[in-house]
C-alpha cells in the first residue's frame, strides 16, 4: 500500500470450458466477488459464446476489492500483481481477459503491459 503496509486481496480466474476455442471473459473488481460467483459467470459466458456460435469458451475473473478505496498507484500495483499471478494461464490462444465491473481501459492497459513483460507474453 502507499503507506508501506502489505495487504493481501483474494483474486480468481476461472476457465469454465474451452471446447469451442480459447476462453474469454471479463475481470471484475468488487467487494462481493467470490469464487462461486466467478464460476457461475464463467459458466454463463460459455453458453453466451455458444449461443452466438463464437469460437470461444467461457471464463471470468475478479478480485474481492472496492477499487474506490485504493489510490491510483495501489490500483496499478494490484492490477499488475494479479496478472503476474495468472500470466502462465492466459494468452491469445488460451484465455483472453477483458474489462468488466469496475475495470476499464487504463486497468486493462496495466494488465497488458505486465503480461507482455512475462516470459510467455
Amino acid at each position: 500500500m502507499d503507506n508501506g503496509s502489505l495487504q493481501v486481496f483474494q483474486g480468481y480466474r476461472v476457465r469454465y470450458d474451452d471446447t469451442r476455442g480459447p476462453t474469454k471473459g471479463g475481470i471484475r473488481y468488487h467487494p462481493s466477488v467470490t469464487l462461486d460467483e466467478v464460476k457461475s459467470l464463467a459458466f454463463w459466458m460459455t453458453f453466451k459464446c455458444a449461443a452466438l456460435d463464437l469460437p470461444f469458451g467461457g471464463a471470468k475473473g475478479g478480485i474481492t476489492i472496492d477499487p474506490k478505496q485504493l489510490s491510483k498507484l495501489e490500483l496499478e500495483r494490484l492490477s499488475r500483481g494479479y496478472i503476474n499471478e495468472i500470466a502462465d494461464f492466459i494468452g491469445p490462444d488460451v484465455d483472453i481477459p477483458a474489462p468488466d465491473v469496475q475495470t476499464n481501459s487504463m486497468i486493462m492497459g496495466w494488465m497488458a503491459d505486465r503480461y507482455n513483460l512475462h516470459p510467455a507474453g
